[in-house]
């Protein structure tokens, strides 16, 4: 099964650079050459992305109003009832129309396997490459949820 690990996110933003700082602590780990990691990515670029994997886990912030550092594991229908921050931005359409696309222009080629992992963030707004505490502290959980899935 070829997989991807996708982590979503503005580094600059503190807890909205969380999709981030977790491709950073997976590359840290001992994972199978056939997973493949990538970040930074929004939009339609997304599409070039994922297309030919299987499995896709997609890692971003959320903010839904809960505590600061909850983790969700979500599918694509999850995803319509709650919105992540940075699958796409006010230049590109949402990450539900991304795919839908996806499938239209490269049929067949588009993942079947699509999880999203989504952190509670408590602070999008200030300049800062430094999560907040509480976002701070999901990363090491996130990372072993993850290396779980694969």
């Amino acid at each position: 099964m070829k997989c991807l690990v996708l982590g979503i996110g503005n580094l600059l933003r503190s807890d909205d650079g969380i999709g981030i700082h977790i491709i950073d602590s997976l590359r840290k780990e001992n994972l199978d050459n056939k997973i493949d990691i990538n970040e930074g990515l929004s939009g339609l670029d997304v599409l070039d992305a994922i297309n030919g994997y299987d499995r896709v886990i997609i890692v971003d912030a959320i903010k839904s109003n809960v505590e600061p550092g909850t983790i969700y594991k979500l599918s694509l229908e999850d995803l319509s009832h709650k919105q992540t921050l940075h699958s796409y931005s006010t230049h590109d359409v949402d990450f539900l129309t991304v795919l839908k696309l996806g499938s239209k222009l490269f049929p067949g080629k588009m993942p079947n396997d699509i999880i999203i992992i989504a952190v509670e963030a408590e602070d999008i707004t200030t300049i800062s490459e430094k999560c907040t505490p509480k976002v701070e502290k999901a990363i090491k959980e996130v990372v072993e949820l993850i290396k779980g899935l694969l």
